[in-house]
């Protein structure tokens, strides 16, 4: 599991950005893409504000004007000056209210002026007694460009499984000691929605694994009560005692997050993923996990090396490989995400697990 800010360090950070963070609304006959160094979005809002725009947000105007991502990219590497010629007709051709927001000066998202903010800072406020109440641990948490994560445990809880390895003369089974967990996620600025996610941590190598389709899984986001057009137009009043009642609920969602019920239901799949066998080359089971789940040859390369140093091949042995590969992953964000595949590898379809496990099983024996 790959580490990010102590708990002290993330709270800092939380209360930096809700200080720092600045949105406006704006007509985008009024906005305007300018060259300065680089490129720089101008909002003509009374007074003429320019800032420079962050990855995410570069992403998001490309894909709301409908300029092609290869295409938008290669313009801002080779010439601003062609991109801030396209974004700016179809920022005149197609006017709409959209919310820009920024933070330390810099755009982060460019969004729908209907967009429904639940801020990083109220959400910390509302977990965080009920984590502490609980008495679970917080491993990991990390405030990215486009997330907010707080990963915990609750270390009270554990169970031993076998892990389908054997030692010495194979007659002693190697067993992993199970926890509960649940990933708390959030994005001001689009790129996800709130979410909390129940999941297993395993002690021994501290692989942290997500269930996408876990028994019970909460995504509380701009579209979960009400709509986005009703939700624009109510007074701020009225926003703030249904946001209320958003961080209840989630407060409600982690309290029944931990039991021994739910690491069960986890355990009933992983134990069955320690049965299925590997039957393949590794090499291409390995480089089919990566096509299937997108995986860049370098991160392929990763999970390749785990499972070899692991030496087991079953999906267990595939399940590990994945989640210990996002510990070394340079990007918090993408760590998460192999956090979740690794979840995703025990909730293959059958059919979908057997291609995987059989790939290259013909060239080798012939």
């Amino acid at each position: 599991m790959k580490q990010g800010k102590n708990l002290v360090q993330l709270a800092e950070e939380i209360t930096r950005q809700q200080e720092s963070k600045r949105d406006y609304i704006a007509d985008t006959r009024a906005l305007e893409m300018v060259v300065k160094e680089e490129p720089r979005l101008s909002i003509k809002n009374g007074n003429v504000l320019d800032f420079p725009l962050k990855p995410y947000a570069h992403r998001q105007l490309g894909e709301r004007l409908g300029i092609p991502a290869k295409y938008y990219d290669r313009m801002l590497q080779e010439t601003p000056d062609l991109l801030a010629a396209n974004v700016n007709r179809w920022l005149q051709k197609s006017p709409e209210r959209r919310m820009v927001r920024t933070l330390d000066g810099a755009v982060r998202g460019f969004l729908s002026d209907k967009f429904r903010p639940l801020e990083n800072f109220d959400l910390f406020e509302a977990v965080f007694p009920v984590l502490q109440d609980l008495g679970v641990m917080i491993v990991s948490a990390d405030i990215t460009e486009t997330k907010l994560y707080i990963k915990a445990v609750d270390k009270s809880i554990e169970k031993d499984i076998p892990t389908g390895a054997f030692m010495g003369d194979g007659g002693h089974t190697i067993f992993d000691t199970l926890s509960p967990a649940i990933v708390i996620s959030n994005s001001e600025i689009g790129a996800g929605t709130l979410s909390v996610e129940t999941g297993v941590l395993i002690k021994g190598c501290t692989n942290l694994a997500m269930f996408m389709k876990a028994v019970r899984k909460y995504h509380i986001g701009s579209k979960a009560d009400i709509g986005e057009e009703v939700y624009a137009m109510l007074q701020d009043s009225t926003k703030r005692v249904s946001d209320a009642a958003i961080w209840m609920q989630v407060r409600d969602v982690v309290k029944g997050a931990f039991s021994q019920t739910q690491l069960e239901a986890h355990i009933a799949k992983i134990q069955g993923a320690t049965e299925d066998a590997i039957e393949g080359d590794p090499v291409k089971v390995v480089e089919l996990t990566a096509k299937h789940f997108g995986m860049s040859d370098g991160e392929r390369g990763a999970v390749l090396n785990a499972l070899i140093k692991g030496g087991n091949m079953t999906r267990y042995g595939l399940f590990n490989a994945v989640t210990r590969a996002a510990e070394d992953l340079p990007d918090y964000d993408r760590a998460s995400e192999f956090e979740q595949f690794g979840g995703r590898v025990i909730e293959l379809p059958r059919s979908d697990w057997k291609q995987i496990a059989e790939a290259g099983k013909l060239e080798r024996v012939a």
